[in-house]
């Protein structure tokens, strides 16, 4: 059964492709064609015998192998990346999009789409200086605006146009090459090569600087992914042929130039490609031809991205940018495009801005580079790319674009940088949602795993390392509904939450609702699970529950119980449970009236310890309760307070000078008030200060009782918590 159109277009839309009219293009007329016009273009004519004159062939050849090893590498691995996703409209922006996220793909694709967009001003320069030697009397202006308009009709209402002048001056690039070769049975002396020349005109990094977008093109293929038949076969193959052949061509030539003219001649006149030319007017045809092929390459290629920012609303007025006609075409992409390209050509001067370009490209071409180093490293399962290269490829191709803008020109790659990471932070905090996953996913994932077996290796006891990660049993919804402020002040920012849900006969739990709910501790970045399990009591789900989570990685170590949801019995089974596998208790016993209070005001409660106060690394049941306590004024923002009740009056000050000690050296903010006093504690607990909620010691054997006593007679909910010997306070 045949798809219907309307269902392959939604499909196309859901997934970033272009629409099926337009995803025509094969390898060579989408691919290699572009890409291999844009790269060997005014560089060639114009600019490499320059570079030969001053920094001689071999200087020359190391200029073009830095460059092309940078272009090449990114290539390598932008053809692996492409054969291990699907990858839609937008090139480069596409492929870090989908490993990194909507975030990272607009911090490359704005920049890169305004480099790929004024790159074309570039070539409109040098067809007007081509154009000059053919033509002097021709005012430049009048040379370039007739170029430029004819560009933006071209591309912004007929890009079938482009594609097929792209033929043509492959026809004449050829013809150009061969004119070229032909000269040298014309040249009356051939000279011997300078291998190494003086740099006359500038250092070696100066020659690289100026001659690097010779090889910066390749993106102008994988920018067309948009409009391709088969981009993951096209891209690796298209564009790695492209570099060959370009390199191929430029190395070529360098001999060329080196032997038919003296390093002052090349230095001196840029025309010497003409000059020595069998057929001169084909070499000009070649460069007016080239240049304008570059150019309608770079107008076709930035549109692709601007539409596929527009699609994902990164850029202002998204909707209207991610239009696209009937056949295709993205006129308003388009149109915008030419707009800021003729606003940049009335500066009169490209120089000054180009720079920045060639910070842009080599900017984009780390992350792609780090891209396919970050997934190659993870060794997820789901990369299963169909075309593989060495782990250092792309470590070569980082490094050496690092290594270049630093060298070449560390204060515009420093603007560039500042610039990206400026978008990215700015498109964070819009907290876009990217649709599909990314390998983000897979860094957190590998990470988890690597702390899991390392943490696995060590026998001791964490206690600098220590946090509250929260057991909490619960066999109906509301239990957790009306715990969730205390819980997540016990557990945030860095415990967890690890809900049990236990089904017994007499009472189920709703899973929806607790599911909602969990989401919600998520939701203020809590680390929460939660599991459901079927039991005859909440004692034996509760067994079941912390044999199973023995074994896992944030194993908890904390049980917290609302002592008036249990029996005595039930109770006490808990904590035998939690005594047996090392965990911390906190049994809650709330006011039935007073509640959590005004969530200010914490009391924390000092047993008696006559006669021995000397404060040691490791107190008798006080460790979990002044840590839980650091936790809650953390959130609550209120104040603490310690308090303590001794049997004999020459005590009191030997009591509170310990208590002060205790807030010294547990080094918990707002513990600055005490209260001691001499007498029965039973009597004296109702007199002390009020406060939200009072922590006090528990015994290994509860007294469900004693606890609702302590509750009426302190007027709040209390806190009673055993320490398991597993934390420390002094740590």
């Amino acid at each position: 059964m045949s798809t219907p159109t309307s269902i392959r277009r939604l499909l196309a839309r859901a997934t970033g492709d272009a629409p099926a009219e337009q995803a025509r293009l094969g390898t060579f007329a989408g691919v290699f064609r572009p890409t291999l016009l844009t790269i060997v273009g005014v560089m060639l004519y114009l600019r490499e015998g320059w570079v030969v004159g001053n920094a001689g062939l071999l200087g020359a050849l190391a200029v073009l192998g830095l460059a092309f090893t940078i272009t090449g590498t990114t290539a390598l691995s932008v053809s692996t990346i492409t054969t291990n996703i699907r990858l839609g409209t937008g090139g480069a922006f596409a492929l870090v999009s989908q490993s990194l996220g909507l975030e990272a793909g607009g911090a490359i694709g704005i920049p890169l789409y305004l480099a790929q967009a004024l790159s074309a001003g570039l070539y409109i320069y040098g067809f007007a200086e081509g154009w000059a030697f053919v033509f002097p009397e021709h005012p430049r202006w009048a040379v370039v605006l007739v170029v430029y308009v004819v560009g933006m009709l071209v591309t912004s209402f007929d890009q079938r146009i482009a594609y097929r002048i792209q033929m043509v001056v492959l026809l004449l690039l050829i013809g150009a090459l061969v004119s070229m070769a032909l000269g040298l049975r014309e040249v009356e002396e051939l000279h011997s090569p300078a291998w190494i020349g003086r740099f006359e005109d500038g250092s070696f990094w100066l020659m690289f600087a100026v001659f690097f977008p010779a090889a910066s093109g390749i993106m102008v293929g994988v920018s067309m992914s948009g409009q391709l038949k088969e981009p993951r076969r096209s891209i690796p193959v298209g564009v790695m042929g492209a570099w060959a052949v370009s390199l191929a061509i430029y190395a070529v030539t360098m001999v060329w130039y080196a032997v038919v003219a003296s390093p002052e001649e090349l230095r001196s006149n840029y025309l010497v490609s003409i000059q020595y030319a069998a057929v001169p007017m084909l070499v000009q045809l070649g460069l007016l031809a080239c240049c304008t092929s570059a150019m309608l390459g770079s107008m076709l290629a930035a549109p692709q991205i601007l539409f596929a920012l527009g699609q994902h609303r990164l850029i202002p007025r998204g909707a209207f940018f991610a239009q696209a006609t009937a056949d295709g075409q993205y006129r308003n992409a388009s149109l915008v495009t030419g707009a800021l390209l003729g606003l940049v050509l009335l500066v009169g001067d490209l120089n000054r801005i180009a720079q920045l370009i060639t910070m842009f490209f080599l900017i984009t071409y780390a992350t792609l580079n780090i891209v396919l180093l970050i997934e190659q490293s993870l060794a997820l399962i789901s990369f299963r790319p169909t075309f593989r290269v060495p782990l250092w490829v792309p470590l070569l191709g980082a490094v050496s674009c690092v290594f270049a803008m630093v060298i070449t020109a560390p204060t515009f790659g420093l603007i560039a940088l500042t610039v990206v990471v400026g978008i990215y932070f700015t498109l964070a905090n819009q907290q876009l949602d990217t649709p599909w996953e990314t390998v983000r996913s897979g860094i957190f994932l590998a990470l988890a795993d690597w702390a899991a077996k390392r943490t696995q290796r060590f026998r001791e006891r964490f206690e600098r390392a220590w946090k509250p990660d929260i057991l909490v049993p619960i066999t109906r919804t509301s239990d957790i509904d009306g715990r969730y402020r205390l819980l997540r002040s016990l557990a945030w920012p860095k415990g967890s939450v690890q809900v049990l849900a236990v089904q017994t006969p007499a009472e189920r739990c709703d899973a929806e609702r607790l599911r909602d709910v969990v989401h919600e501790f998520q939701h203020e970045d809590l680390f929460t699970t939660f599991a459901e399990l079927e039991a005859p009591s909440v004692a034996d789900g509760v067994a079941m529950g912390m044999a199973v989570m023995q074994g896992s990685f944030f194993r908890p170590n904390i049980l917290f119980v609302d002592a008036s949801r249990h029996s005595q019995d039930e109770l006490q089974r808990m904590l035998d449970l939690a005594r047996r596998y090392e965990m911390g208790c906190a049994v809650l016993m709330p006011h039935p009236v007073a509640g959590m209070g005004h969530e200010r005001r914490v009391n924390v409660w000092v047993r008696d310890q006559s006669p021995n106060w000397e404060l040691g690394l490791r107190l008798a049941n006080i460790d979990l309760t002044l840590l839980l306590a650091y936790q809650l004024n953390r959130s609550w923002k209120g104040q603490l307070r310690m308090l303590s009740v001794v049997a004999d009056p020459a005590h009191v000050e030997e009591a509170d000078h310990h208590l002060r000690q205790i807030y010294r050296d547990a080094r918990i903010p707002g513990l600055d008030l005490s209260w001691v006093r001499a007498g029965r504690f039973q009597e004296l607990v109702g007199e002390a200060p009020h406060a939200d909620l009072n922590l006090f010691g528990l015994s290994p054997r509860a007294n469900v009782q004693s606890m609702r006593d302590l509750c009426e007679q302190t007027g709040s909910s209390c806190l009673f918590v055993l320490d398991s010997g597993y934390e420390s306070a002094f740590a």
